[in-house]
């Protein structure tokens, strides 16, 4: 691999052995190089190809603008998430998330403080990437000696779950915003606080975060219960619980016009029972 075009210590546009142009990435990758030299393998730990030109500009662009020690940070928390949720994230984040985190140390210095509405429910919702949010404004407190809240630890993880997911940062908040309806509809019903530190909270959050993502994805589902009689007696046992998810079931196909199958209402409704018991 050579180096076309040096972008900072730690980015370069390169040519392959194909003569085929991408962006590579390594912490101190372009130390001392210049275009015309060659890369060695060992420093190399990402590689994108842009889909044309424009796209290597702008890719340019963004990296020339970013302080190295933001991409260098940037690789270390996404190691991190990749690490903890063993999914790989989508090749935005290298660019998205040093150009953020960048972003929120300009801002902070200056004494713009952007509130995030759904820090709470990111908090609840995404524990682990909240947490991870939380490390990553330590690293920038730790370097600048300025003060992050945790508005800023939750931008920091909605760029995580976003490169997890998939999807945008609007579907993202959407999301967080669904599940944090669901909850507040089975409190209200159950007449119950929910404790957002217990095992069993943590497994219904899960069931409804692939819940919700079958749903958007239009996951084909069964409509028909193999076993009926479990479904009956579920019903009946947890008749409360039943009623709640068909409920949420409802609100599903008014805002996605998605039937929710006889298993999926099942699985709810087992769920929504393990939070009505739940002590821990």
């Amino acid at each position: 691999m050579i180096i076309k075009r040096v972008l900072n210590n730690n980015a370069v546009i390169a040519l392959d052995d194909n003569q085929q142009t991408l962006v590579a990435l390594g912490s101190g990758i372009a130390f001392q190089g210049k275009p015309g030299d060659l890369i060695e393998d060992k420093k190399i730990e990402k590689v994108f190809y842009p889909q044309d030109e424009s796209a290597t500009n702008s890719i340019s662009q963004t990296l020339l603008q970013i302080d190295p020690w933001y991409i260098e940070l940037s690789d270390k928390i996404i190691s991190e998430a990749e690490a903890s949720s063993g999914k790989k994230l989508s090749d935005d984040i290298y660019f998205s998330l040093p150009d953020h985190l960048q972003f929120a140390v300009e801002r902070v210095s200056k004494g713009m403080i952007i509130q995030n509405r759904l820090t709470i429910e990111t908090m609840q919702t995404y524990p682990d990437e909240f947490q991870l949010g939380k490390r990553s404004i330590a690293y920038l407190s730790k370097k600048t000696g300025l003060t992050f809240s945790d508005d800023e630890a939750a931008n920091i993880a909605m760029h995580i779950i976003t490169a997890q997911e998939g999807e945008s940062l609007e579907n993202t908040e959407g999301t967080i915003e669904l599940i944090n309806k669901f909850i507040k509809i089975i409190e209200e019903m159950l007449n119950k606080k929910i404790d957002i530190k217990s095992v069993t909270y943590y497994r219904a959050i899960t069931h409804l975060k692939f819940f919700i993502q079958g749903i958007k994805n239009r996951t084909v589902r069964n409509q028909t219960m193999d076993d009926k009689e479990l479904f009956n007696m579920v019903i009946h046992n947890y008749h409360k619980e039943y009623v709640i998810a068909q409920r949420i079931s409802g609100i599903v196909l008014n805002e996605f016009d998605y039937q929710v199958s006889d298993d999926e209402i099942m699985y709810l409704t087992i769920h929504i029972h393990r939070l009505n018991i739940s002590e821990d």
